[in-house]
């Protein structure tokens, strides 16, 4: 996992760097080049925090979401496995209706949704685990249950989410980032307009 870290906090500076410039990154990555594929997962979690905690202070709302939607398109493209697989469920039914209807029955584990006219809510459950996590994130595994980051974040699981559900039903959605796990709620929820 070390070695996956250090990759995903290089692609969240090369995506800083390709918005915002060389002086602005410096400023959000200070510190970076201490995490190595031996730094503990929350000393990566807290300094992932702080580094968001930068991203909000130093870089409009608008560019740092599209810093961290950039961020999940690569995350959608390097955990491909998890979207063929739903994919692959997806083709046993005969409509999108039906696959919803089992999906809301029979969710992947550590997700759930429901569906309401044409919104899916999507939920991430990190925390209903034996060995309970802030989220699936691995930057984000060892965050402190006390203590939370931006909402900012999370705007790459929406890319995510947006990139997986357009995968499955083969046609374009919207994605809204509700609430996150990792920013103080139980879960995280997105409303995916279909």
């Amino acid at each position: 996992m070390g070695k996956a870290d250090v990759g995903m906090i290089h692609e969240l500076e090369e995506q800083i760097f390709f918005l915002v410039g060389d002086s602005t990154t410096k400023k959000i990555m200070e510190g970076s080049d201490k995490i190595t594929e031996k730094t503990s997962k929350k000393k990566i979690a807290e300094w992932v925090k702080d580094a968001m905690e930068r991203l909000d202070t130093f870089v409009d709302e608008k560019t740092r979401i599209k810093i961290m939607e950039n961020c999940g398109i690569n995350c959608a493209q390097v955990n491909k496995r998890v979207i063929e697989k739903a994919k692959a469920r997806r083709k046993k039914y005969i409509n999108t209706d039906e696959f919803l209807e089992a999906l809301e029955k029979d969710p992947m584990p550590g997700t759930r949704i429901n569906r309401k006219d044409d919104t899916l809510y999507h939920y991430y459950t990190p925390q209903s685990f034996t060995r309970p996590m802030r989220c699936y994130c691995s930057l984000l595994r060892g965050l402190p249950f006390n203590k939370t980051v931006s909402p900012t974040y999370c705007h790459c699981s929406k890319a995510f989410v947006k990139k997986y559900w357009e995968t499955i039903l083969e046609k374009p959605v919207e994605v809204e980032l509700i609430q996150s796990a990792v920013s103080g709620a139980q879960e995280c929820k997105f409303a995916v307009h279909l």
